[in-house]
């Protein structure tokens, strides 16, 4: 009897500093299982900080090189606030310059393309020119002809461009904002992307791992007021936008996929709480909760026999139809 065709797909949230966490995770998982973590994965999706993680794996660049990124470069990425910014806060201009991110992103991935990726991804991003969502990828598809043109850096900045947080991006394809407005945790994207794209009509094993970002659920208190403008909701807006898509996505893939889904998180204690509670956050309390927890959330998957499948997964080789790594027969 033959073996029904098995697809892994690895989905990697955003969070904004909280990236830490999940490179950690992934800097603890690579390291046991011996092989970069991008060989057990046949597509890879990331969204804002997680998008970046994504685009870096599919680089193959060494996960511990990703985690040391967040944690030396954090300041330079959430720290490019000039006098301006800092006096006007939140009211007319983002409350970070871009350019910080910009400027880390070059120096790591330079002129290199979608094209060059040696996995597939799916990154999503919101095409603010057009009003929908849109989801940049390999050309892991005949129809998908033109993302492998753009520079890894521009789908980057597009997928991270946090309203409120970090200015909107322009590239040659549009305007764009955060990729968390359309699918913060994209691993239901990549569910669809494998039974539309990749197995079309076929009856494949499809298996998620999810990795969050101690994701904290943004809620109100008791004695805060109702009647809320802008001066009050300022970061809280986005922040209650992607938790609640992390808790309904969970709860969807949970449902649809029973075992073949498995996701790493953690919840802050009350005492970390305050370290990671926000987004452009970086301190050293930050840094060490997001980094133990990390290390801890990977050991307790490790020792999960619901984890053993993942690490035992190897990817065949992408078929891409367009572009410097084009290999398709046709």
């Amino acid at each position: 009897m033959e073996e029904k065709p098995t697809y892994h797909v690895l989905a990697l949230s955003g969070g904004g500093y909280r990236g830490l966490y999940t490179a950690t995770v992934l800097t603890e998982l690579e390291a046991a299982l011996g092989r970069p973590i991008a060989s057990h994965f046949d597509l890879i999706c990331g969204t804002s900080a997680g998008g970046m993680l994504a685009l870096g794996l599919a680089s193959e660049i060494p996960a511990k090189d990703l985690k040391s990124l967040f944690e030396n470069e954090g300041q330079r990425i959430f720290g490019s606030r000039n006098c301006l910014r800092r006096l006007i806060g939140f009211w007319l201009k983002a409350k970070h310059d871009s350019a910080g991110l910009r400027s880390v992103l070059v120096e790591r991935f330079q002129e290199k393309t979608i094209g060059d990726l040696k996995h597939r991804v799916l990154i999503p991003s919101v095409n603010y020119t057009t009003g929908l969502g849109q989801f940049f990828k390999t050309p892991h598809h005949p129809k998908f002809q033109l993302d492998h043109g753009m520079k890894i850096v521009d789908v980057a900045m597009a997928t991270a461009a946090a309203p409120v947080y970090f200015p909107l991006v322009r590239n040659n394809r549009g305007v764009f904002a955060d990729g968390g407005l359309v699918g913060n945790a994209p691993g239901l994207f990549g569910l669809h992307e494998v039974r539309t794209f990749l197995a079309p009509g076929v009856d494949a094993n499809v298996r998620v791992l999810a990795i969050g970002t101690m994701t904290i659920g943004s809620t109100i208190s008791g004695s805060d007021t109702l009647d809320r403008g802008f001066g009050r909701w300022r970061g809280g807006l986005f922040d209650l936008v992607i938790s609640a898509q992390e808790s309904s996505v969970h709860y969807m893939l949970e449902q649809s996929l029973g075992k073949s889904y498995y996701k790493i998180d953690v919840t802050a204690s009350p005492s970390q709480s305050e370290d990671v509670k926000a987004l452009d956050r970086v301190s050293e309390a930050a840094t060490n909760t997001l980094k133990d927890r990390g290390t801890h959330s990977a050991q307790c998957a490790l020792g999960d026999k619901d984890f053993e499948p993942f690490g035992k997964h190897q990817a065949g080789k992408p078929i891409f139809y367009h572009g410097p790594n084009k290999n398709d027969a046709g």
